[in-house]
């Protein structure tokens, strides 16, 4: 069986977007695993300048997002009929046309909106996207072999829009060897470090709760630690700003964008990793952070809670407001001071070992395709 996964992109694992890191991993353990595997990347700029990789990439120039990227016709009616074809992504017009294309060639495909569709995505551009959905999405979905998902939230927000017939949950996975190759040491510190790490969105990282409930926290609870928070965006200022007006500023940390083995010797010197965001797929900083042996408090929108409920991984918030921020970190600051953060830690490994599984992830998309 061959199978071409398509993106937006080149599958480069050092970019902020974390569907080209997800699809490099798919791709990369499909590969070891005796599949024969290529990427098909679109993108503005075909240039091949990402890390080596295993599998077979081929880029297709953009021209716009309503026509078929150059010379991708060709390619598919070069390939057999026996090739399985994987989108990576929702709202990208181009996979609708190429979508349309490969039925049209006898050819079936799987579709993974990576969050696209969950009910908090859907409040940005609402009726825009409401619209796009009923003239172009659905066909997409309906035509599909089978639609994966990542994460519950994502289901619920799919059911509200489309009649799924055929769909699967399976998460996304976490490389270890990366981060196990990754020289790194912690430098313990009396005090809890709470840190998060990407895009510095607001709105949908949750970042206002975060750096009120911290302010909660230090004032109110009285706490002690310090927040870093590695990322960049346009709103960046926005959150100094906030932090100045809390009166935290000096507890918080603006590391900026970090990359590769440097982002892995930051976060490991985390205590705890933050993520309160209003809408997610899955998220792979939290598999990182747990896979480095630091602890997760999260959302319910991340996905994330009932696997490290599950596990005693970290601590899920009941409601994500500042409040229940400040409880959390309240109660992450006796465990690191009574020593119950080296269990939660192991159980943070384990739980990435056994249950996000890059291997048993693949195999698992391997039945989807059959």
């Amino acid at each position: 069986m061959e199978i071409i996964h398509i993106i937006l992109g080149k599958a480069n694992p050092n970019r902020m977007n974390g569907v080209n890191k997800v699809v490099n991993s798919l791709a990369t353990y499909q590969t070891a695993i005796g599949c024969n595997v290529s990427v098909w990347g679109i993108t503005k700029n075909p240039i091949h300048n990402y890390p080596n990789r295993i599998y077979n990439t081929i880029l297709f120039k953009e021209t716009s997002k309503f026509f078929l990227p150059e010379g991708i016709k060709l390619a598919i009616e070069k390939k057999c009929r026996d090739a399985v074809f994987h989108f990576h992504g929702g709202f990208i017009p181009q996979f609708i046309l190429i979508a349309n294309l490969l039925v049209k060639q006898g050819f079936k495909y799987v579709f993974t909106p990576h969050g696209s569709y969950n009910t908090i995505a859907m409040e940005r551009s609402n009726w825009k996207k409401k619209m796009y959905i009923w003239l172009f999405e659905k066909n997409l979905v309906k035509k599909a072999k089978s639609i994966h998902f990542i994460g519950k939230s994502e289901i619920d927000g799919a059911k509200k829009l489309f009649q799924l017939n055929n769909y699967q949950l399976i998460p996304n996975g976490q490389n270890l060897e990366e981060l196990i190759l990754s020289e790194n040491s912690k430098k313990e510190n009396v005090d809890p470090i709470f840190g998060f790490c990407g895009r510095l969105d607001i709105k949908t990282k949750g970042l206002d709760i975060l750096l009120k409930g911290f302010a909660e926290y230090l004032t109110i609870k009285g706490g002690k630690g310090e927040l870093w928070l590695i990322g960049d965006g346009s709103e960046k200022g926005e959150l100094e700003e906030l932090a100045q007006n809390l009166n935290i500023i000096h507890q918080v940390k603006f590391l900026g964008s970090i990359y590769g083995k440097q982002k892995i010797k930051m976060m490991i010197q985390f205590d705890y990793f933050m993520l309160t965001s209003r809408n997610e797929g899955l998220p792979g900083v939290v598999l990182e952070a747990c896979a480095l042996g630091v602890p997760s408090i999260v959302s319910k929108a991340t996905n994330m809670g009932d696997y490290i409920d599950k596990n005693y991984a970290g601590i899920t918030l009941k409601e994500n407001t500042s409040t229940c921020v400040a409880n959390a970190m309240q109660t992450a600051l006796i465990w690191k001071y009574n020593g119950e953060i080296s269990r939660i830690k192991q159980n943070a490994k384990k739980m990435v070992e056994q249950q996000f599984n890059w291997k048993n992830i693949a195999k698992q998309l391997l039945d989807i395709y059959a």
